[in-house]
């Protein structure tokens, strides 16, 4: 059996370009090393674990919201009630006639992942203030939050 030699100028030309090209494959912004790993060997785990567990419900796909009267609706609460979430809050008329608002509620995770939401619907007098209140029976795995996309007035 016969053995190719190679010359050793070559060897280390090979080597060199090696390590050349797994040093820039491995240079991230800046110029500083990044770590490769293989997904297999360390999967990280979900953005929200706990929220993995919790299933989002169907949204409602257009949210009427009026921005001028978003001044008259204040949420007051946003807390956990028996078997899920809840908001609440007051709604004023300043008025000479009657108005009903329709507020929605969606309950976030702290990421902002929207996994239900509720509808208030309250008629408020001329001149009055009045309370409003939106739950919804749902699992929650931690706080939520209680973003209000949609404040309108039903005519």
């Amino acid at each position: 059996m016969s053995m190719r030699t190679t010359a050793p100028s070559a060897v280390r030309s090979l080597a060199l370009a090696v390590l050349a090209s797994t040093a820039v494959a491995g240079c991230g912004a800046g110029g500083l090393a990044t770590p490769q790993t293989s997904t297999a060997a360390h999967k990280q785990p979900a953005p929200e674990a706990s929220a993995a567990k919790v299933v989002a419900n169907p949204l409602p796909t257009k949210v009427a919201n009026e921005p001028s009267v978003r001044e008259n609706v204040v949420q007051t609460k946003c807390a956990s009630v028996p078997g899920g979430w809840g908001a609440e809050g007051t709604a004023k008329n300043p008025g000479k006639k009657a108005v009903t608002y329709k507020i929605v509620v969606y309950f976030t995770t702290k990421k902002a992942t929207t996994l239900d939401f509720a509808q208030a619907r309250v008629t408020v007098p001329p001149g009055r203030t009045v309370p409003w209140k939106a739950s919804k029976h749902f699992h929650t795995d931690g706080e939520m939050l209680c973003p209000m996309p949609g404040i309108s007035v039903e005519t």
